[in-house]
């Protein structure tokens, strides 16, 4: 296969046969993803209630990162890959390449400087139960000081997948889950079919002790190692597009119209952890159970984000190469017919959890109350899913058409709407999870139509004809 043919086959061949091609190994790249967060939720969830409420508060952080250097910087380098393969010029593909790199360093560092300067500082302000926050810093601590390997794995796979090789990523995501589950597994005990934790994880005659919680930490981030070494292995030794010639290890050129896309992406993911985050907090008022209870609900939703995002990252590659084609009118009819299939997926599952929560709250716990608590903001929200599938979808597939404007609007009505009607509950008195989790469903009505008209009747409105 010549370097130009999987460019040209996305530009001219019909939607079924490049759209599954490259969807389903892309699915069970985001699969894999999503594996590896359930186990890691139900790694936690074995060492105790307070370990599980206090990851709630660091589990947004993770899913940040992945959403900024996967979805938003991530989304970018996907795109303009992609815009670049289209347009043939392979050199563009390699400037990015190098500036992606670049991107996952300075990224990495500003996040590992923000939690360090302030993670405790929010835990006392909110007056966070002491056990809770304990198990938050000691899992955050070394989370973010190993947050580089999520940033340069993501964004290598962002590249990656915007060249149209979805396999290598998918396979790269199981190489991930994969160690995350053997290094776990030392700190596992097996009796009689039981699964029991170890007291602690200790090596060389317990000169290196490490507690339940911060292993699971290490374990996380030793997959993400693992699937760093594959993923370079197979661009040093694997068929690919790239001569990575060593004398234009400098040439980045495109890098600062990344920054600007990718800063505008971040936007988006930014608000959504804040959404995240701040409802936590709200949650937490009503103690450390309910705390718990919305962690492991909020982890479904933003575990739906992989999901979308394997539709969507497939969309990117193929809309961003029929743009760079100028072949916009093909991109916009790919387009919604990825996203329906990005629909109709995000919402069966929504609707399956919504009818049978107790399915997803008992991976996790077997607390009675923490169950209740995640049961009904399933069954309350969980419907709506479907209105979170189409406007993040078209975020995504917005990257490759560059053209974010409205989707950043839309989170941000989203956000502002949930905060503004919550804050007037608190200031009346008549804050409750319920109502809470009636104003975050109507909060995804309002981003997914608001996305999804905005795009029709604004900047695609062209194409149509």
């Amino acid at each position: 296969m010549s370097k130009l043919s999987l460019s040209d086959s996305l530009t001219e061949l019909p939607f079924n046969k490049i759209f599954f091609k490259l969807a389903v190994p892309n699915i069970c790249g985001t699969s894999f993803a999503a594996s590896t967060v359930i186990f890691d939720l139900w790694y936690i969830g074995k060492i105790g209630i307070s370990e599980l409420a206090g990851v709630a508060y660091i589990f947004p952080i993770y899913m940040l990162t992945s959403m900024l250097s996967n979805g938003a910087f991530g989304g970018a380098v996907s795109g303009a890959t992609a815009r670049a393969f289209g347009s043939k010029n392979i050199t563009q593909a390699e400037c990015i390449f190098r500036s992606a790199i670049l991107i996952a360093f300075l990224g990495a560092i500003i996040m590992m400087f923000l939690f360090f300067s302030f993670s405790e500082i929010f835990l006392i302000y909110f007056n966070v139960d002491k056990q809770v926050s304990i198990a938050a810093i000691t899992y955050g601590d070394i989370l973010l000081k190993g947050i580089f390997l999520i940033w340069l794995f993501n964004i290598i796979i962002a590249i990656t997948r915007g060249s149209g090789n979805t396999t290598i990523a998918a396979v790269s995501w199981l190489i991930v889950l994969f160690f995350h589950i053997l290094f776990a597994t030392l700190n596992f005990n097996f009796d009689e079919g039981n699964i029991l934790l170890t007291n602690n994880v200790s090596f060389l005659n317990e000169m290196f002790v490490f507690t339940s919680i911060e292993w699971s930490a290490i374990s996380l981030l030793t997959g993400y190692l693992a699937g760093i070494i594959f993923i370079l292995g197979f661009y040093f030794f694997g068929s690919h597009s790239y001569s990575f010639n060593f004398q234009d290890i400098l040439k980045l050129r495109g890098f600062y119209k990344l920054i600007k896309s990718g800063s505008l992406a971040s936007c988006q993911s930014l608000m959504t952890i804040s959404l995240a985050l701040f409802c936590t907090t709200i949650i937490g008022m009503f103690g450390p159970k309910w705390a718990a209870g919305f962690g492991i609900a909020i982890r479904l939703e933003l575990l739906l984000i992989p999901i979308i995002f394997g539709i969507g990252g497939a969309l990117i590659a193929i809309v961003g190469a029929n743009v760079g084609a100028n072949k916009f009118k093909r991109a916009v009819h790919m387009t919604w017919k990825g996203t329906a299939f990005s629909i109709l997926i995000v919402g069966i599952i929504g609707l399956f959890f919504s009818i049978y929560p107790d399915l997803w709250s008992g991976l996790f716990t077997s607390d009675l109350q923490t169950k209740e608590t995640t049961k009904t903001y399933l069954n309350l929200v969980a419907p709506f899913y479907a209105f979170f599938a189409l406007g993040l979808g078209l975020y995504f597939v917005c990257q490759g058409f560059n053209t974010l404007f409205w989707p950043v609007v839309g989170t941000f009505l989203r956000l502002t709407f949930v905060v503004i009607i919550t804050l007037i509950l608190l200031y009346n008195n008549l804050a409750s999870p319920y109502l809470l989790f009636v104003t975050m469903s109507t909060g995804l009505i309002i981003y997914g139509l608001f996305i999804s008209l905005s795009l029709h009747f604004g900047p695609w409105k062209l194409y149509y004809k």
